[in-house]
């Protein structure tokens, strides 16, 4: 039996999880810039300008990023819940089946919660911190504004092959990487070790949004975890906030490539010449939503 079956030390198991995500993610990438390198004429030991990226600069990072991100949220929860169980996959809630109509609650709670999101997107974006914390503020918007030009060279889909490889890389391979190690992994082991499941969601959520360093989606993205983990905590199920997960980031891919002006669009949601009815939309999103995700919660009561 393992000891840290026997034992928990929750500590232990949180460091164990951090030094597997460090070396997996350490590893990969390499792996991926060796990749990339074979493929494409770069130099991968110069900093790139996201500015002016080429072509196989910017595929060359598609592949690093792809490497690094099944190193970082792929590998080190399965050795991790293989290390912990018996069971890996049921410890990881992949196992554990979930009902249709909690399928669909999900997918409502996602389009329903979308005008709240962005309301919450206009109050982040308009963060000012003091005057001591200016350098900071300058590096926070330096931060955002590079990792805003990335995502924007990555979703320039010029064919649906393009398109199929984004919406992986982009969509379902977060989706279902970060609810492994998020809510899979450190949300389980935060409650087991708080003793308290609202706050070991909340923390994991903090985390998870935090880890992400756009620092203007702060509060959007925070909302999302605590909504992903609060499905998963009910349902046990990993697939409710991968799909959810994947609803969020899929819906941006799949606009971009409908329509790339969108990608560049950045209108406030509280519009001054509709204020009445930007607020009553807000309100309507806040109060739907919750009460969808009771609903979802009172269905995973039932079938228990």
């Amino acid at each position: 039996m393992n000891s840290l079956i026997e034992k928990p030390d929750y500590l232990k198991q949180l460091v164990i999880i951090l030094i597997f995500c460090l070396l997996s993610v350490l590893l990969f990438s390499i792996v991926g810039a060796v990749v990339a390198k074979l493929f494409f004429d770069i130099n991968i030991s110069h900093q790139f300008s996201y500015h002016q990226l080429a072509n196989d600069e910017l595929n060359a990072l598609k592949i690093i990023q792809l490497f690094s991100s099944m190193g970082l949220f792929i590998i080190p929860p399965l050795i991790y819940a293989k290390l912990v169980s018996e069971t890996p996959f049921t410890e990881l809630g992949i196992k554990v089946k979930t009902n249709f109509k909690s399928i669909v609650l999900t997918v409502l709670i996602m389009l329903v919660v979308m005008p709240f999101l962005s309301f919450t997107i206009d109050i982040n974006s308009k963060l000012v911190l003091p005057e001591f914390m200016s350098a900071i503020e300058e590096w926070m918007k330096q931060s955002e504004e590079q990792a805003i030009l990335l995502t924007t060279s990555f979703l320039k889909m010029d064919n649906f092959l393009n398109f199929f490889f984004i919406f992986f890389l982009v969509a379902i391979l977060p989706a279902v990487g970060e609810e492994l190690l998020f809510r899979g992994v450190l949300q389980k082991l935060f409650i087991k070790w708080t003793k308290k499941y609202h706050l070991g969601i909340w923390i994991t959520a903090i985390i998870f949004s935090a880890l992400h360093m756009q620092f203007y989606g702060f509060l959007p993205r925070l909302i999302l975890g605590v909504m992903f983990g609060y499905l998963f905590f009910w349902s046990k199920s990993l697939w409710l906030p991968i799909l959810a997960h994947l609803l969020n980031n899929g819906s941006v891919v799949i606009a971009a490539y409908i329509n790339p002006n969108t990608i560049n669009e950045s209108e406030p949601f509280l519009s001054s010449e509709n204020t009445l009815l930007s607020i009553s939309l807000i309100i309507i999103s806040f109060i739907t939503t919750a009460f969808l995700l009771l609903t979802l919660k009172k269905t995973q009561k039932n079938t228990v």
